[in-house]
């Protein structure tokens, strides 16, 4: 229970106005359709959301990952997020967190990429702690949250 409690709060921290607005399912123009198809070749079980009708939001699978992608109403993408698992981060991170963090293991990674910036959400478990680090691909890092066990 507690687990849920934290990736709910996690993800509500991480979406992009999720308090603002109720986003809905709904379809998108041919320009974003197009360039849609053309970035992700191959996702699946593609769901489309708007909050204001000018940014619109894909939650698909692509290759066994979730993945959301955020378009504007223009066709251009505008960021991406996707889980990763532990070893799919690169390598300084996981070694800068193992040393910074010892005793806690990776329990989820989110990627955010926009434009030419990537930045990485790791939610590390320990015995008696979740703690979410925002850190960069060359490991500079800063804690988000750290939350107690109960």
């Amino acid at each position: 229970m507690k687990k849920i409690i934290l990736l709910v709060g996690a993800a509500l921290l991480l979406s992009a106005n999720v308090l603002l607005a109720a986003p809905y399912e709904t379809t998108v123009n041919n320009k974003i359709n197009s360039a849609f198809n053309e970035a992700f070749t191959g996702a699946t079980d593609v769901k489309w959301y708007t909050e204001d009708n000018r940014t619109y939001t894909a939650k698909f699978t692509l290759s066994n990952t979730k993945v959301t992608a955020f378009y504007k109403e223009d066709g251009s993408l505008v960021a991406t997020s996707r889980y990763l698992q532990a070893d799919q981060l690169p390598l300084k991170v996981s070694a800068r967190l193992n040393k910074k963090f010892p005793g806690n293991s990776i329990y989820c990674v989110v990627e955010y990429t926009a434009e030419d910036s990537v930045v990485y959400f790791v939610t590390l478990e320990s015995s008696d702690t979740w703690t979410v680090v925002k850190t960069d691909p060359d490991a500079n890092f800063k804690i988000q949250s750290r939350l107690k066990k109960a």
